[in-house]
């Protein structure tokens, strides 16, 4: 099995967790959203919820890929990689049991990096509503923590988010044009437009 798709075959489970998690979450918070921004009102309730859903899920899917990328490459320090848990487990002995908060200190350094375009990928936005809880955290971690991200080609991360956000579900949910930017999420759908992966 070729990286891409053993990424993909992790990541599947993590996007069908975070789904089933948080598909009745935060109903009135995405509501109210809703209704303050006036954007797609034309959409009913129910399908607007579900689309800013996923919409979440593909973004954190899109940060945990850059997040990855960037640690790899030596871009920002390790914490999310094999290296990085087990750098801070003997630090914390039971980090393990909370990856959450390693996942959240990764996402924090990179909104405060000293890169304009990396700081932007990770900017705060209204799909983190949903948050990367330990359950999450540890579907990402337990199997991908193993690969090394820095040494997928740019063709290769496009080849991975055509798996995890299929053209039929571009077609079908046109997430591009729902709500606001999802940061990360808009950076990997443009990646053909771009020189390199950063």
């Amino acid at each position: 099995m070729d990286k891409v798709q053993k990424i993909y075959s992790e990541m599947i489970g993590f996007i069908q967790v975070f789904i089933i998690k948080y598909e009745y979450e935060h109903r009135g918070i995405l509501k109210k959203m809703k209704i303050d921004s006036r954007l797609n009102m034309e959409i009913d309730d129910e399908k607007w919820c579900q689309l800013f859903l996923y919409k979440s899920c593909f973004n954190h899917c899109a940060q945990f890929i850059l997040l990855r990328y960037i640690e790899d490459s030596g871009l920002s320090y390790m914490r999310m990689n094999k290296k990085g848990i087990e750098k801070w487990r003997s630090f914390v002995k039971n980090i393990y049991d909370a990856l959450n908060i390693l996942y959240d200190l990764a996402i924090k350094d990179l909104q405060q990096d000293h890169n304009d375009k990396i700081r932007t990928l990770f900017k705060e936005s209204d799909y983190d509503v949903f948050k990367i809880d330990d359950e999450l955290a540890k579907l990402l971690c337990e199997k991908l923590s193993n690969i090394d991200f820095s040494s997928l080609k740019k063709s290769e991360m496009m080849a991975l988010f055509q798996l995890i956000y299929s053209l039929e579900q571009r077609e079908d949910m046109r997430l591009h044009a729902f709500y606001k930017d999802a940061y990360a999420l808009s950076y990997i759908l443009d990646l053909e437009n771009r020189q390199g992966v950063l």
